[in-house]
């Protein structure tokens, strides 16, 4: 009977790489993958998802070699965000404009810059919409939220759900005040009001701000920010 190690064995050997190769591909020691192949122990999630990235398999074949549905390939020209998936990728709009993780950025208008592909398994491990509907990929700018969101960093934010009720406690959402976009991290209180911090601690140029039902139109929600390209 075939194991995880010997699929992972064979897949090594049809992609030409030695264990030393595939170890640095997906940050692990050459002595773990022959452990694996070896059946010695398992790889971690975060692993089988980096191996079936690399092999072009998916997670369900590795495991128990049953359900390999054909993983799309795409064109050249085309990198999906997430690892491989046997369903389509889903285009999400790329919009040239940028949240200040600061005291705010003004963008003249929301063209959109091109496009970005992300698969449906990262869609759903950031609990993001599988049709990508409300779902877009846009900049960060400053320091405001410290080592959350570096400045520069690439988000994604999910657009849909932008009523004061459906504020989620201590998740990051985007704002657009006075025609400046902004993130901050929102705080459910027991009264009612929503506070919105800043994850670096210098509260001298970041001060928490509060939110009202009634001032809530001011701040314009633009959306829920869940995932950034470099997170620390």
């Amino acid at each position: 009977m075939e194991t995880l190690g010997k699929r992972i064995f064979n897949l090594r050997k049809q992609k030409q790489l030695s264990r030393e190769a595939l170890g640095k591909r997906i940050g692990v020691s050459k002595t773990s993958i022959k452990n694996w192949e070896d059946d010695e122990n398992t790889p971690k999630h975060e692993y089988l998802d980096k191996l079936s990235y690399v092999f072009n398999r998916s997670i369900d074949y590795l495991v128990d070699g049953k359900a390999d549905s054909p993983v799309v390939e795409l064109p050249s020209n085309i990198v999906a965000i997430g690892r491989p998936s046997e369903y389509a990728p889903v285009k999400i709009e790329y919009l040239d404009i940028k949240a200040s993780c600061g005291s705010g950025y003004a963008n003249e208008d929301f063209p959109t810059a091109h496009s970005e592909y992300l698969s449906v398994e990262f869609l759903r491990d950031n609990d993001l919409p599988i049709d990508g509907k409300g779902v877009i990929v846009m900049h960060s700018c400053n320091d405001s939220m410290g080592y959350t969101i570096p400045n520069a960093s690439l988000i994604i934010v999910n657009t849909n759900n932008r009523e004061f009720d459906n504020f989620v406690n201590n998740k990051i959402y985007v704002f657009s005040v006075d025609g400046e976009m902004i993130c901050k991290r929102a705080i459910k209180n027991l009264d009612g009001t929503v506070l919105l911090i800043s994850d670096n601690p210098d509260k001298q140029t970041y001060p928490d701000q509060i939110v009202t039902r009634d001032t809530f139109g001011h701040f314009d929600l633009f959306g829920r920010v869940h995932w950034v390209s470099n997170k620390v």
